[in-house]
């Protein structure tokens, strides 16, 4: 088994090339089916698109003028446009690029005179390009010339075209396919820019899907949103899922709480008829743009979800899995049909469905009554071995899924092994430090001890991480603003600071990048210890153990414990439920792993005691019952 499981790394150097050249294509083609699914949409719709409709199939067996073959500089805008759709239909009839030297004269002539083009002439020499047989790159011989000189005269001509026609000719660069490669589409968007806030919702919905193409804001995206909120209710279910692709493709979360409101109750009421991309592209926007205003709506359509999970696709149903991730917000029930929907079709799924899916149980740490979530673990590290093409293009879903499902209690020794093996890290993160995740599985496989006897990080990678990726120590001094958890923290230090001392700050398990306090206490003498200091310097990325806090002839000592007082933020719990995150769930784990003695510290309940004494009070009662302090 292991000698599959080698050849993960060992292919690495071999198959680099054509893995990246093989994801480059499969995420197109995705995006691919996305934007035309959009685009469909604008084209069916009864409102006033404009949008350039195909040529009908009829217009390739029409007489044509084959005056490209003896270019005539001096002739007529009407007789070039003319040659140039002669010129389309001999490529056509022929099965010709339009790369052959035989048009090289053409093309250099039409392209000095171009701008003498009328703009139905030019919209129309669009239209035709689009005609033409795929050309092998949008760099080929002739058609590279040809597309370059009508971006500039389109260009041109921006300023004095009507919002209209700058999106009927965007549009007939969307046909084409050159959409990011040209400058017109990116300019007509900035002129389109300054009245963002009059246009029509037809015109809105338009602007907003070239943006989703360009896959970057182009100007204040807050006017769109803005014009979103007022005519809103004017727009079609699917003409909202075009809006919310451009959001997100944009990364432009939605900021008005009523609109986001509006776009919950009305995928609510719509979720028997919409499709299945429409779906997905609301449940992205939702789930980037909401926050805590937003829970109780975001609990009624997790809700109604529950009825869509055997209707939808797969993918679907992984995103109404996610819907809740940002704000730990779970719907048990829902989550476990969507698993056990998973569980009949794993063998289908997609390895970035599994990195999602393996998320979705590690973050909402649930236990079903199926026991599909157990099952689910399981399977997956030999349905991995199975993946190895897939893998080799996606690297980094292979330590993400290893990650996941250490927090699940499941792990394989040998996928550990390949994922820490340094030539695989160097795959995933060729340019760069590895990712936060690896250093979560570095700490993991040490943990496991004699057990796992693969490769691990070196020594100076997690020392690089442990000063990259684990937050800075909360103090009063006002270097770092304090959120409202530090706050929390430093108030706990100072009020058990006045019960025992010394207590201080410290990365216990540095892979989690919050701090905590210790607490090292002498039963015998009853009075707090210092630690040992030169063996914990901070940021070093090294896990602190009772050796290191005690040091090494009183590491053994019963009864001498080392407390650690873990908070436990909004975000490390599963909202309404009392379960813990699967990450804090871990964190606690391995402490424990460690020989300390974990307390826990809810911040609202630190928050609901009104002066110090009963915060002094509430401290001691929590030793006592942990510690027996």
């Amino acid at each position: 088994m292991w000698a599959r499981t080698h050849c993960l790394w060992r292919s690495v150097g071999r198959l680099g090339r054509q893995v990246c050249t093989t994801s480059v294509s499969q995420a197109r083609i995705f995006a691919d089916r996305e934007n035309q699914f959009a685009h469909g949409i604008l084209m069916d719709s009864l409102k006033p698109y404009a949008i350039l409709r195909p040529r009908d199939s009829a217009w390739q067996d029409l007489p044509a003028s084959e005056g490209f073959m003896l270019p005539q500089p001096n002739a007529s805008a009407a007789d070039l446009y003319a040659d140039f759709l002669g010129l389309v239909r001999h490529c056509n009839r022929l099965e010709l690029q339009i790369s052959d030297s035989r048009y090289v004269d053409f093309t250099r002539c039409f392209c000095e005179q171009l701008h003498r083009l009328t703009d139905e002439q030019l919209i129309g020499s669009l239209s035709a390009l689009a005609e033409l047989p795929a050309p092998e790159s949008p760099k080929a011989r002739n058609y590279m010339e040809i597309w370059n000189t009508l971006d500039i005269e389109c260009c041109r001509r921006i300023e004095r075209w009507s919002s209209e026609q700058l999106l009927l000719v965007s549009d007939a660069w969307y046909r084409i396919g050159l959409v990011r490669i040209g400058e017109y589409v990116w300019l007509a968007l900035k002129k389109l820019g300054r009245k963002l806030r009059k246009l029509p919702p037809e015109q809105l919905v338009h602007s907003m899907f070239l943006c989703n193409l360009l896959r970057r804001p182009v100007f204040e995206m807050f006017d769109f949103e803005l014009n979103l909120a007022r005519c809103v209710d004017q727009m079609t279910l699917s003409e909202l899922g075009v809006m919310a692709m451009g959001f997100f493709k944009t990364q432009t979360p939605i900021r008005n709480p009523e609109l986001l409101t509006q776009i919950f109750q009305r995928l609510g009421s719509e979720l028997d008829t919409v499709e299945d991309i429409v779906l997905v592209a609301l449940l992205k926007v939702l789930r980037y743009s909401s926050k805590l205003p937003q829970v109780e709506p975001l609990k009624q359509l997790l809700n109604a979800l529950e009825s869509q999970v055997e209707r939808v696709s797969l993918l679907t149903c992984l995103h109404m899995a996610l819907l809740g991730c940002e704000l730990q917000t779970c719907n048990d029930s829902l989550v476990e049909r969507i698993l056990l929907r998973f569980e009949r079709e794993l063998e289908t799924a997609r390895l970035k469905d599994m990195e999602r899916i393996c998320l979705v149980m590690a973050l909402f740490n649930i236990t079903t009554k199926s026991g599909v979530e157990r099952r689910l673990s399981k399977r997956l590290p030999d349905i991995l071995r199975q993946r190895m093409e897939e893998i080799l293009r996606h690297p980094r879903c292979l330590s993400n899924c290893l990650q996941f499902l250490t927090m699940r209690g499941v792990y394989d020794l040998e996928l550990l092994g390949v994922a820490l093996e340094p030539r695989f890290i160097k795959h995933a993160y060729p340019s760069g430090l590895p990712g936060r995740e690896y250093f979560h599985l570095d700490g993991f496989a040490r943990l496991l001890g004699q057990e796992y006897q693969g490769a691990l990080v070196t020594e100076k990678q997690r020392q690089q991480m442990g000063r990259l990726y684990t937050q800075y120590i909360p103090e009063r001094d006002g270097r770092f603003k304090l959120n409202s958890t530090d706050r929390i923290l430093v108030e706990i230090r100072d009020a058990i600071a006045l019960i025992h001392r010394p207590v201080t700050f410290k990365h216990i398990l540095p892979q989690y990048d919050r701090c905590d306090i210790v607490l090292c206490y002498d039963h015998r003498h009853r009075k707090a210890l210092s630690i040992n200091a030169e063996a914990c310097p901070d940021y070093s990325g090294e896990i602190l153990t009772r050796r290191h806090l005690l040091g090494e002839s009183r590491s053994a000592d019963d009864q001498l414990a080392t407390v650690i007082i873990v908070i436990a933020g909004w975000n490390n719990v599963i909202r309404d439920k009392e379960r813990f995150t699967g990450q804090m769930d871990m964190k606690l784990r391995q402490l424990r792993q460690l020989g300390h003695q974990p307390l826990v510290i809810y911040w609202h309940e630190w928050r609901e005691l009104e002066n110090a004494a009963d915060r002094q009070n509430f401290l001691r009662r929590r030793l006592s019952q942990v510690a027996k302090i």
